[in-house]
């Protein structure tokens, strides 16, 4: 291993038909380990016909659980950790090599374009969305909450500039079964980390992340830009946060409270009366169109 060599740390399931594209695009690093989680299809195959170094280890529900234990089996100065459903672009891959020889920073931000159900998203939001994933191993450790990065003191972390050509493209949601799949095993990860945190679960809060999340995929994110393919991408992902706010309910002993109550019937009021206004406003319309009939 030279001087300021990359590691590239992959945690992998039951992944055989990502890994190979993924494995295809770090042929240019240094070294590839990857950590494979009791799968039963051909992922250790595919990833020994490609070079990388296979640890077993027994399955995890997050990924976040294993970050440091893969790296802690690297022999690179530098770890690119990565999922199955990622590919490193050709430029991406020449700028951090050169960053890996600079010793004023520690980690690097890399803008991830997610793309899904074969389908790349116009929207910044999540055509250059920064995640920081290539870190000094010695300065840098992983947080094991659901979902999260590591934190670096921004003097010492380089932000990869946000353009096509620099990207880490994120093949995230190949199909709805997959979509479920990672819902389910994510959603009440998330809410434990929540419990533990000290978080207590009310329906306002619920409602109120719920249209934040709205807001950011159906609007920040242009979905309705994106066609069939944007819109069944927000609303899988909105879904996904109402379910961790469902299983955070209900690990928090699905309580039914009166503020709960008073707050919901509050909404629905709401919601009752912009119909009864909508059907009032329409009202002069429909007469129109049956006069004219």
């Amino acid at each position: 291993m030279t001087e300021n060599g990359i590691s590239v740390c992959i945690v992998c399931r039951n992944e055989a038909d990502k890994l190979g594209p993924c494995l295809d695009s770090v042929e240019w690093a240094d070294e590839v380990i990857v950590m494979d989680l009791e799968s039963d299809d051909d992922s250790v195959s595919v990833a020994r016909e490609r070079g990388a170094k296979v640890i077993p280890h027994e399955r995890v529900p997050i990924v976040e659980l294993v970050r440091n234990k893969v790296a802690a089996a690297a022999q690179g100065d530098w770890v690119l950790a990565m999922d199955p459903d990622e590919r490193v672009s050709p430029l991406l891959a020449e700028e951090l090599r050169r960053l890996s020889r600079r010793s004023d920073i520690e980690a690097v931000e890399i803008p991830f374009m997610h793309c899904d159900f074969g389908h790349r998203p116009s929207a910044e939001l999540l055509r250059h969305d920064p995640k920081l994933r290539f870190y000094r191993r010695s300065r840098v450790r992983w947080p094991q909450s659901p979902n999260e990065l590591p934190v670096v003191d921004p003097e010492r972390l380089y932000v990869m500039p946000r353009r096509d050509d620099l990207v880490m493209v994120h093949e995230r949601n190949q199909t709805i079964a997959q979509a479920l799949e990672r819902a389910l095993r994510y959603a009440p990860a998330e809410a434990q980390a929540m419990i533990d945190a000290g978080e207590v679960f009310s329906a306002q809060k619920m409602m109120r992340r719920v249209a934040q999340k709205s807001r950011k995929q159906y609007v920040e994110g242009r979905a309705f830009d994106d066609g069939v393919p944007g819109i069944v991408r927000a609303t899988v992902l909105v879904a996904f946060h109402f379910w961790v706010w469902a299983a955070f309910w209900q690990m928090s002993g699905a309580q039914r409270t009166p503020q709960d109550d008073r707050y919901l019937r509050r909404i629905g009021a709401l919601i009752r009366a912009a119909s009864s206004a909508r059907r009032v406003a329409r009202a002069p319309f429909r007469l129109a169109r049956r006069v004219v009939r």
